[in-house]
This record gives structure tokens, C-alpha cells and sequence, in this order.
């Protein structure tokens, strides 16, 4: 029987946030994205400035001058996963639907790695949005292949990013922190006890908040982002790309920002089923979706970096 394509393809959809909700704590640019694979957003030039008590006339005329901000979405890929069809008839449950379930969660979770690399600033030392963690060295919670020890979370790191943010443009608007589960333990571990009491009382396990410190919600998962450092610059490791691999010096990373300062934009969702392959003596099928985002406001995104030592 041939794969219900718009039941699938719906349920990627209305799947896509279920266990990523940091993803929605952004601006959408959904309804701006063309052909389903680009989005093209009209981006205003800045105000006229304002003058008081005129006494010259008339006034010069402005012309505001308007920009577009155009970017490619990111095609992510299931490959193709191949089911015999002698497990169809052997097995006690129904396989064809188990396999396909597990393949398209597991795209959507690829999906969101790719979104936070695409919300990793990089840059030196020296940059703002670069903040190496602060706490007493560790061995443990050390990213896979990685070796030596890394500093760990206090929430020093998470006040400096926050009060970074207070002092700016993005003082009014809603602040999230992205941990990684180490990270996470590591801060709580690091407040007094007053601050643990208070630490999780806002809890909202709908919206996916889980605390709040300095005004910041904190989300948590299990991995965020992963940096290389070259001499003093810092640069996010693309773990979708097909050269990705381990190494010693990785470091981990989460990530705060403002909510108007990173984007999203979900286009074409599609699924593809080929019943009764000859080839393959059973049923094969794959998905693949363009789905990403990018840095609106640079100064609005903090990458909370691990040092090695």
C-alpha cells in the first residue's frame, strides 16, 4: 500500500517544535518565505531624524532608503531507508510506520542543530558575543573525542550576557538561554541557596522554561552547539557537514539571545515513497525539508564557550 504522503507531511509539520520549542522564541519568517526555499524580507531604512525648534525653512527632504534581506533555507535530508518485505510480514508490528515515525523526529532534530549553528555567532576572543565560562576546571562532560578539561558554567557567565543585553536596544524585549544538560547542572550548582529555591518556581514545562535567572529564561538541551578555536577566533562546528567529525579540541556551547534578534523560516516539507521496489525487494522511502534561519541583530546573540585547558 502506497505511504499516505500528506499525513506525513503533516505530521513533520505539526511535529516540527514538540521537542525543540527554543525554535519558537524567535522571530517567524514563514510567511516570507518564496517558492519554498528563500526568504526575502524588506528590511527598513532607519527614521528621519528629529529636530526642535526649527527656525530655518524649509526643511531639507530625506529619501529613507530600504534594503532586502535575502537568504537560501538549508535542505535537510533523510536518506532513504530501505524495509523488506519480509519484516512486514514476519514481524508483530507494523515496521513500515515505526521506521518511517523514527526517520522523521529524527530530521526534525537534525533540523534544529542546524538552526543553532546557523544562530552561533563566531568571532574572536575579543568579541562581545564570545563568552568563555569562567568556572573551575573539569574532566567530566566532555564532548565526544574530546580531551583535557574545560571550564565550567557559573552563572558570572549567564550575568555577563544579561547585563550585555540590559545596557542595550534589547533591554525591553524577551531573553532566552539555551543550556546544554552539563551546563545546566553546572549553573544550578554554582547558585547560593536562596537562588536554587527561586531558580526553578517559574517553571513553565508548556512554553519548555524550566528557570529563570536575571530576567532570562532558561530552556535546556541535550546539546546546543559545538566551537573550534584557532588562535583567538572562535568558529562554530557544522556537524551536518559531511567533513564533521570528533576532534580533541572541540569545545561545547549554548547560547542566549534576545528573541528579535534571530530568525526561522520552515519552507518546502516533502516525503517520497517508492512501494514494491524491485531493486530493493521492499518499500523505500525518505524525507527532506528547508528549514533554517540566521542572526537578525549580532549584538542581540551570545555563544557561552568552554575554555580548554
Amino acid at each position: 500500500m502506497a505511504l499516505n504522503k500528506e499525513i506525513w507531511t503533516a505530521d513533520i509539520i505539526e511535529n516540527l517544535y514538540k521537542d525543540n520549542s527554543f525554535a519558537q522564541r524567535c522571530v517567524n519568517r514563514d510567511e516570507h518565505v518564496l517558492a519554498g526555499t528563500v526568504v526575502h524580507t524588506p528590511v527598513a531604512g532607519n527614521p528621519a531624524d528629529v529636530k526642535k525648534n526649527l527656525a530655518t525653512f524649509p526643511a531639507t527632504a530625506t529619501t529613507r532608503s530600504d534594503q532586502d534581506a535575502t537568504y537560501a533555507l538549508d535542505a535537510i535530508y533523510s536518506l532513504p531507508r530501505r524495509i523488506p518485505n519480509l519484516d512486514k510480514y514476519e514481524l508483530s508490528y507494523d515496521k513500515r510506520q515505526s521506521v518511517i515515525g523514527e526517520d522523521t523526529q529524527n530530521l526534525i532534530q537534525k533540523a534544529h542543530d542546524n538552526l543553532l549553528y546557523r544562530w552561533s555567532p563566531t568571532g574572536a576572543t575579543a568579541t562581545p558575543q564570545i563568552i568563555e565560562l569562567s568556572g573551575a576546571a573539569s574532566g567530566e562532560d566532555l564532548l565526544t573525542g574530546a580531551t583535557g578539561l574545560r571550564s565550567t558554567f557559573t552563572k558570572a557567565d549567564l550575568k555577563k550576557a544579561a547585563k550585555a543585553m540590559a545596557k542595550s536596544e534589547f533591554g525591553a524585549f524577551r531573553k532566552v538561554a539555551l543550556l546544554t544538560a552539563a551546563h545546566y547542572h553546572q549553573l544550578f550548582d554554582s547558585l547560593s541557596d536562596a537562588e536554587k529555591h527561586m531558580f526553578n518556581n517559574v517553571a513553565d514545562a508548556k512554553e519548555g522554561v524550566i528557570a529563570r535567572y536575571m530576567g532570562v529564561d532558561i530552556m535546556m538541551r541535550t546539546s546546543v552547539g559545538i566551537y573550534e578555536k584557532a588562535g583567538a577566533v572562535f568558529n562554530a562546528a557544522d556537524t551536518l557537514d559531511d567533513a564533521f567529525a570528533p576532534k580533541t579540541g572541540h569545545l561545547s556551547a549554548s547560547l542566549i539571545w534576545a528573541e528579535n534578534a534571530v530568525e526561522r523560516a520552515l519552507g518546502t516539507v516533502d516525503v517520497f515513497d517508492n512501494p514494491g521496489e524491485a531493486l530493493y525487494y521492499g518499500d523505500v522511502f525518505s524525507a527532506m525539508m528547508y528549514f533554517g534561519g540566521r542572526i537578525r541583530r549580532a549584538k542581540g546573540v551570545f555563544a557561552l564557550v568552554e575554555k580548554a585547558s
